[in-house]
């Protein structure tokens, strides 16, 4: 046999191989649940819990604005003290999750405490309105299973179609669920959306707007927050 020949065409049928693969690659649905998979599998673990530490300008203005939220004083194993806790809702995929907000109760100088809440050595920078938003510990929280919320057809996209509603939920599910419990799983979707959504310039757009070059927003108003607040 030619080895050239043989080499060459071994060759063709790979890079057309992969070139076919890169084109069925699209932003399905089924895709998206095979990308959710794959991120569950490599970035989540039984123990602990996912937080994300809010700007406290906007924490002080939203405890002000809902009076109607009930605070309660419960123990937190990783501050190692009492703390104010409260629940609020977050509707995902037309379903109910609920948020956990966590906030210091006083001052406490021990380090799991000032490491908890970001606050600095000797209580620096305590604040009573520095907030914790925790997401879910353990999928059985909620029972919900991601592949149906994934796979069902809402009334915005009855035809199946990936749109930026859709997309936003995708994000909100992957980390207010419990799915992983490492923020390099919402970064490497991110990264993932971005490199597979050429096919709809608007999303990609938005894609590029939302997340590219950036891990927060302003004053550290971060992108899950931004999702979280912004369905009270």
């Amino acid at each position: 046999m030619n080895i050239y020949k043989y080499f060459k065409l071994n060759t063709s049928q790979k890079v057309n191989k992969s070139k076919s693969q890169n084109e069925q690659m699209s932003l399905s649905k089924q895709n998206i649940v095979d990308k959710f998979s794959e991120l569950k599998n490599k970035y989540y673990v039984p123990r602990g819990y996912m937080i994300s530490t809010v700007n406290d300008d906007v924490a002080k203005n939203f405890v002000e604005a809902h009076t109607e939220i009930e605070w309660t004083i419960e123990y937190n194993t990783y501050a190692q003290t009492m703390i104010q806790t409260a629940a609020i809702h977050v509707t995902i995929f037309g379903k109910v999750f609920t948020v956990l907000l966590e906030r210091p109760l006083t001052p406490v100088h021990r380090c799991e405490f000032e490491d908890y809440f970001g606050f600095g050595g000797h209580c620096k920078g305590f604040t009573p309105y520095r907030m914790i938003v925790r997401f879910a510990s353990t999928i059985e929280e909620h029972g919900f299973d991601y592949r149906t919320l994934l796979e069902e057809n809402s009334k915005e996209n009855s035809d199946g179609t990936v749109d930026i509603p859709y997309i936003q939920d995708v994000f909100k599910l992957l980390v207010i669920g419990g799915y992983v419990k490492y923020w390099k799983a919402w970064d490497e979707l991110s990264e993932w959306f971005l490199q597979h959504a050429d096919d709809d310039e608007s999303i990609k757009t938005w894609l590029q707007t939302e997340f590219q070059g950036e891990t927060s927003g302003e004053n550290g108003f971060s992108r899950i927050n931004k999702y979280v607040f912004g369905s009270i």
